[in-house]
């Protein structure tokens, strides 16, 4: 079932919302609104709750496998009238809320669907302090959803959204850079229905009925040249009316910071610029004093920033003055409730050693306004703790784009980092302890995963290298001799105790295997092409463990290597760039797919020849753990091989099939379970979602809900069953980690 979007007036051009639930509201049916524009823009808050929130499936659950943190967390915002109300916005990830009872972040941003992908990249999140049950969201990223920018308005905390689409007026990019700057979307504390967002391009727009419409105010400034516009928004807190607008433009070619006297209607340059030249707006916030604190770089960030400073503006004499602890990229900064003179800023893109090794940002501190600051570092009594977290142990807090206070607890100090969130809740005191606390937020982008039969769950992860997983809801194991960015695992079909992966770095080799399952790897020595870096693509290994085949994105060939890559040949018959795997029983089958064609190889991978030709953009397919030929393949829909990929069988139950995964049936002498992304032929549409299949591809049985689509299955482009648990699969996500769905009765 799809939920048919409402229609909403703006009160400039027309907007498009639609009501949807995060976190699983029940309904039991779907269909079209009846509603006309004028009659949609006065959605209550009531008929939001009550609204049809599509199918929700009650014999699953779901979740993301727990992998501990390990995203880019761009923005932390408190809410001032209600304790422990916080909220973490992510890059590509979506939103999550913190659950104080269990010391946890809780997810969003499960409902966004495929086709809305774009809108897991949230570039600015404000709570009404009126109202804490309101909260709103930009969100949009520029490569998915055609660039779609919606606000996402939420009178429940964010259980639940309406989607407000308003890229006709501006436009989002919240994997953009300058992503940790804002907040862009600011609530008016004196009246809840008056909002402002600030976008990439467009300037400024204002909605006066809480979100429902919105039209463009006369701002000055509809772009910058670094395509990152409007960078913060921050009502004043004493004056009525008086709201300030940063621009991400360095303060030698304009004033880069507006202010209204209006509520946002119009606006007008502040009246005094930063003293120095070439720095551009971070964040900006208020002090109890009514006065506005800027920080400011010579660039937006995240990663290029060299110096920068901190300045603070008083409405009063209209003047500016600065208050920089030191010459570095200042990327926010919070200001004790009670005392307006204690200060404590955070630097961004700043690599110094930490206590644990590891480079990273500094903090600094200021009781005296700003007239003096101290360096943590340089103090030396930062401390620092794993929380449980193991493979952070070694890891920095960097990045560091977003400061939170408690307004509660003022000891109580929270920062986003590359790799998730720190807090510290002795802040003020001489050796103030940081501690990773990102549980909950599982922002990393699988890239390949395979499930072990009678082993683990091992997975290629972006940036993080990967991890195996005995248990799921468990911290797994992440792999030693990281890489980075993994994009290839496997491990042989009959032999699990060897693994190989390979990596996405051009400045080093980073072809590697294991010898026993995962507890040790050793590195290739010498490349498939010499005086070349292969990077990227994907690798696998004979069902034995004997033959290592890659297949890298960036060269036109893939290899192979029968003595750990002492010595590399190229595969005949095939290029580069092509998804790979063996046999599972038989080391002399290896298959290929990609460039629209699916390949076999009988000699295990020194020759390959292409068995069907004219299939479509997704080329990776699913071999059968123990079972000797079976292939299931995207060929166009979803084909089965049972004679090693010579010929396919087409699966006429389904429409069309996007990704495949096969899991262990319920029994031993069940077939295994058949998982698709996909469209069987009973549904009417093209909306696709996860189906599985116990009896071969007969029949279908849908798997996740309208609650949780976690946007598709992104970058990895891939589902696979659980070959240990029965009625359990996983799928990749753009930034939502490793999504898994269980089946509640494996009876």
């Amino acid at each position: 079932m799809k939920l048919r979007l409402k229609k909403a007036a703006a009160l400039a051009a027309a907007v498009m919302m639609s009501v949807f639930s995060l976190t699983g509201c029940k309904s039991d049916n779907s269909g079209d609104s009846g509603e006309t524009s004028a009659e949609a823009a006065e959605t209550t808050a009531a008929e939001i709750q009550s609204a049809d929130l599509g199918y929700v499936n009650p014999d699953w659950t779901y979740g993301q496998v727990f992998m501990g943190g390990g995203g880019f967390v761009t923005g932390l915002i408190s809410c001032p009238t209600e304790q422990n109300l916080f909220f973490a916005r992510t890059d590509v990830g979506g939103a999550y809320r913190w659950n104080e009872e269990e010391k946890r972040w809780k997810c969003l941003s499960y409902n966004i669907s495929e086709p809305d992908r774009g809108l897991l990249s949230i570039d600015g999140l404000a709570v009404d302090p009126s109202a804490p049950n309101n909260v709103y969201m930009l969100a949009g990223c520029s490569y998915f959803s055609g660039g779609k920018t919606a606000i996402l308005v939420s009178h429940d905390y964010g259980d639940s959204f309406t989607q407000v689409e308003v890229t006709n007026l501006i436009t989002a990019h919240g994997n953009g850079m300058g992503r940790q700057n804002g907040e862009r979307i600011a609530v008016d504390p004196n009246n809840g229905k008056n909002i402002l967002v600030g976008g990439r391009t467009g300037g400024v727009i204002r909605s006066t009925d809480g979100g429902m419409t919105w039209a463009a105010v006369d701002f000055p400034v509809t772009s910058t040249g670094n395509a990152t516009g409007v960078c913060s928004i921050v009502y004043d807190n004493k004056t009525a009316d008086t709201v300030y607008a940063a621009i991400s433009e360095d303060s030698k070619k304009t004033n880069n910071i507006f202010v209204s006297k209006d509520g946002g209607v119009t606006w007008a340059e502040l009246p005094d610029k930063m003293p120095k030249e070439k720095y551009m707006p971070m964040r900006m916030k208020m002090n109890s004093e009514g006065k506005l604190l800027i920080t400011a770089a010579n660039a937006e960030g995240p990663w290029n920033p060299g110096f920068g400073g901190l300045y603070i503006y008083d409405p009063a004499s209209e003047k500016m003055s600065d208050i920089t602890p030191k010459d570095n990229p200042i990327a926010d900064v919070v200001v004790h409730p009670d005392d307006p003179n204690k200060m404590v800023s955070c630097t961004i893109n700043r690599w110094e050693q930490q206590p644990n090794g590891a480079y990273g940002d500094d903090f600094y501190f200021t009781s005296d306004g700003g007239k003096t600051w101290t360096s943590l570092l340089d103090r030396g009594t930062m401390q620092m703790d794993n929380n449980g977290c193991e493979w952070i142990t070694n890891y920095a807090i960097h990045w560091c784009g977003s400061l939170l206070l408690d307004p509660y607890n003022p000891d109580r100090l929270m920062v986003t980092s590359g790799n998730g969130v720190f807090a510290c809740d002795n802040i003020w005191d001489d050796a103030p302890k940081f501690y990773f606390n990102a549980y909950g937020i599982e922002e990393t982008v699988p890239l390949d995963a395979v499930s072990v039969k009678g082993g683990n769950l091992v997975t290629a992860i972006g940036d993080y290298d990967g991890y195996d997983h005995s248990d799921i809801f468990k911290l797994g194991r992440l792999h030693t001799y990281a890489v980075g960015t993994t994009t290839g695992i496997d491990v042989a079909g009959a032999n699990h105790d060897v693994w190989v992966k390979c990596g996405n770095n051009d400045k080093e080799l980073t072809i590697l295997y294991s010898e026993n399952g995962g507890d040790s790897w050793a590195k290739v020595k010498n490349s498939p092409e010499e005086g070349k870096i292969p990077t990227g693509g994907k690798i696998c290994v004979t069902a034995d463990g004997g033959t290592i085949i890659y297949s890298p994105e960036n060269l036109h060939s893939t290899y192979y290597t029968t003595d750990r890559g002492e010595t590399w040949a190229k595969c005949e018959g095939i290029m580069g760039n092509m998804s790979v795997r063996g046999d599972s029983v038989n080391p002399d089958y290896v298959y290929a797919s990609g460039k629209g064609s699916f390949y076999v190889s009988s000699d295990g991978g020194k020759t390959f020849k292409q068995t069907v030709n004219g299939m479509g953009e997704h080329s990776r397919f699913a071999v059968c753990a123990d079972i000797e030929g079976m292939v299931y393949s995207t060929i166009n829909g979803l084909n089965v091989s049972t004679d090693h990929g010579s010929t396919f069988t087409r699966i006429d139950t389904v429409k069309l099939c996007d990704a495949v995964g096969v899991g262990i049936g319920k029994t031993e002498s069940d077939p295994y379970v058949i998982y698709i992304w996909g469209v069987p032929v009973t549904e009417e549409g093209t909306d696709r979602n996860l189906w599985m299949s116990e009896d071969e591809g007969k029949s279908w049985v849908r798997v996740n809900d309208d609650q949780h689509m976690f946007g598709g299955p992104g970058n990895g482009d891939f589902v696979i069953g659980d070959m240990n648990v029965y009625g359990r699969c996983y799928m990749s996500t753009v930034g939502l980690g490793l999504a898994y769905c269980d089946k509640t009765d494996k009876s």
